[in-house]
């Protein structure tokens, strides 16, 4: 049947609009098919200022789950909590029971809640799990100190004399790491692993939560490489025998090829360190002071590659509750720089993660609370109460409220990424290739899953290109997505391509 005139014209700017990525209602809502596996679109919430539902300026748990449509219309479908068990410090690093939930958060039955709508949703939850170290309020550790003969005294390292990294405690001395006040745990002793299995089968089959987030591992045996991979590996299988499709990431806050090393454990991912903060990856690539943007895009790409190995999944990010955010390097006043870096991060391969209020360019640096202030949904009147030792709390662009309305804004930026990411399964899990580009502004990468073959066209520059595309490129000649951080649209033709400034383009073969 033949549509009249403007039907057809209707339909035909319909499909354009979609192409370009313009952020469309249609192109938002047309039907993505998620693949349940470990490579998600993560994001990290501070339960104590993401959202609260009793107004006493604390967030919680029913907070945070009357906040699961943002996130999964947001295009998040993995949802990590920092610490959720009962703890005397607001951070919660320091747990007094690892079989419960903090009553300023809310009860298990709150937490069940949570976790059962999330999976309505197709959204995975992860909890964070430290286990360096307890609380000195842990009944554990308050028997052990007051008692040498104490059955709970070899749960920690003790000794007679003062040690760097001790701290003493009635006449004796427990290694503390990181505070006194989070005694380290004795990972070598068997009681204690038989404590972490109980404490991994409670969450992960009683309760049913997806996995955990493995705080410091770097720490479990101070300066003991070895040590450390080993355990790592009995934790890993551990797990993995209890629930075989549980994700665990892990924290090893080091360079690439330490944490390479990591990565040949039994732990299914671990933080791309080397991507994130300020000298990281995607701060470089899109410093004024490279002249080859695109050409440095490629050579990290390349480089994550080459030195994780294969068997792992990438887990990268520019910021989380223990760095600056994002927005420290690409400038409060520079919403095309803050939209491209998650532009930049969201074509990684690998198990994205995004920091709560990262998607709408929250600000935070220094002392550690500074990066944990409240979220942003309407006013800071609004918002929770900032955490113990804040110094400064601002923000540097509008509310969730506000930007949702923008079409141009830094949030809805971030929800066509995180689409774009849904669409094409390729752009997180697929093999990269880079193919000639003419100009080292930009890059073209090939990146290649199952049957499934994309080339991302790049251009983090702040000037539009126009490229020529040649050999196996000119084989991609339909454009299925962009991400624009201006009103210029991308365009193909005849083996040109015009990419606008600070602009992605997702191009596929014919018939694919």
């Amino acid at each position: 049947m033949k549509c009249k005139p403007i039907l057809c014209f209707l339909l035909s700017l319909l499909l354009l609009f979609s192409l370009c990525g313009c952020g469309t209602p249609a192109a938002k809502e047309a039907e993505i098919t998620l693949i349940d596996d470990r490579v998600r679109n993560w994001y990290e919430v501070f339960v104590y200022s993401f959202a609260d539902s009793d107004g006493d300026g604390i967030g919680d748990l029913k907070g945070l789950t009357g906040k699961l449509d943002y996130l999964s219309d947001l295009g998040i479908n993995g949802l990590w909590l920092m610490p959720v068990m009962p703890s005397p410090s607001y951070h919660k690093y320091d747990v007094t029971d690892y079989r419960d939930i903090d009553p300023q958060y809310g009860t298990l039955d709150d937490f069940r809640t949570l976790l059962s709508e999330a999976h309505e949703r197709g959204i995975r939850v992860i909890i964070d799990l430290p286990i360096n170290h307890s609380s000195d309020l842990h009944p554990w550790f308050i028997s052990a100190a007051a008692d040498v003969d104490s059955p709970y005294r070899a749960y920690y390292l003790w000794s007679d004399t003062p040690q760097t990294g001790y701290s003493e405690r009635n006449g004796n001395y427990y290694e503390s790491r990181f505070v006194s006040s989070m005694p380290d745990l004795n990972l070598d002793n068997e009681q204690v692993r038989a404590e972490i299995e109980e404490i991994l089968r409670f969450w992960l089959v009683d309760v049913g939560v997806d996995g955990f987030r493995l705080d410091a591992v770097t720490s479990y045996y101070t300066g003991q490489l070895e040590q450390n991979l080993a355990f790592l590996n009995w934790l890993g299988d551990t797990a993995h025998g209890i629930s075989p499709d549980c994700f665990l990431v892990g924290e090893a806050w080091d360079n690439l090829s330490v944490i390479a090393r990591y990565a040949g454990t039994s732990i299914d991912s671990y933080f791309t360190f080397p991507v994130s903060q300020a000298e990281g990856y995607l701060a470089k690539t899109l410093s004024p002071a490279n002249r080859r943007p695109g050409q440095s895009y490629a050579e990290y790409t390349l480089q994550l590659e080459r030195e994780l190995p294969a068997s792992t999944i990438p887990a990268p990010f520019t910021e989380n509750h223990d760095t600056g955010r994002t927005v420290g390097f690409t400038g409060r006043d520079n919403p095309t720089r803050t939209k491209m870096a998650g532009g930049l991060l969201c074509m990684m391969r690998g198990g994205v993660f995004l920091y709560y209020g990262q998607e709408i360019g929250m600000v935070g640096s220094g002392e550690d609370p500074n990066k944990r202030i409240g979220m942003l949904w309407t006013t800071p009147e609004e918002t929770t109460s900032p955490p113990p030792g804040v110094t400064r709390v601002e923000y540097a662009y509008p509310s969730v409220a506000e930007q949702k309305n923008d079409s141009t804004s830094i949030l809805n930026y971030y929800r066509d990424a995180l689409t774009l990411r849904n669409r094409f399964p390729a752009i997180a899990r697929g093999n990269s290739e880079i193919l000639p580009c003419e100009s080292d502004q930009a890059c073209l990468i090939l990146r290649t899953w199952e049957d499934q073959r994309l080339l991302l066209a790049i251009n983090p520059s702040g000037k539009a290109l126009d490229l020529s595309l040649s050999g196996e490129a000119l084989d991609y000649s339909v454009l299925s997505g962009s991400l624009l951080t201006g009103s210029e649209p991308v365009s193909l033709s005849s083996g040109k391509l015009t990419l606008p400034a600070c602009s992605i383009a997702v191009l596929s073969r014919s018939g694919t």
